[in-house]
């Protein structure tokens, strides 16, 4: 099996980067203790003041997919409809490499 990344941008609706922010940040507390997810990164954009981007490598699709479909997550989503003021642009990355991640075919 192959990792699974992406890239996802997302817009705050106005007054709300901090609190998506802040929801990324438990989401990665939700996967803490998953060892399929082995990255998790979320930040504001330098450029635009309203933008987090969402970076993820997970040991698979399949794993990642599970992980978004959980109880947990589900919960975590109720209240992001407000929080965005579109819909997210993810990118799916076919390879990737780096310290740390772990190498499959």
């Amino acid at each position: 099996m192959s990792l699974f990344a992406q890239t996802t941008k997302l817009w705050a609706t106005a007054g709300n980067v901090d609190v998506l922010l802040a929801k990324f940040e438990a989401a990665a507390e939700i996967q803490k203790g998953n060892a399929a997810c082995e990255v998790m990164i979320a930040g504001k954009s330098s450029i635009e003041s309203n933008v987090i981007y969402l970076f993820e490598v997970w040991s698979s699709e399949e794993e990642w997919e599970a992980a978004r479909s959980s109880p947990a997550i589900a919960r975590w989503a109720r209240d992001m409809p407000p929080l965005v003021s579109a819909p997210p642009e993810s990118t799916r990355l076919d390879s990737a490499v780096g310290k740390g991640l772990s190498r499959r075919s």
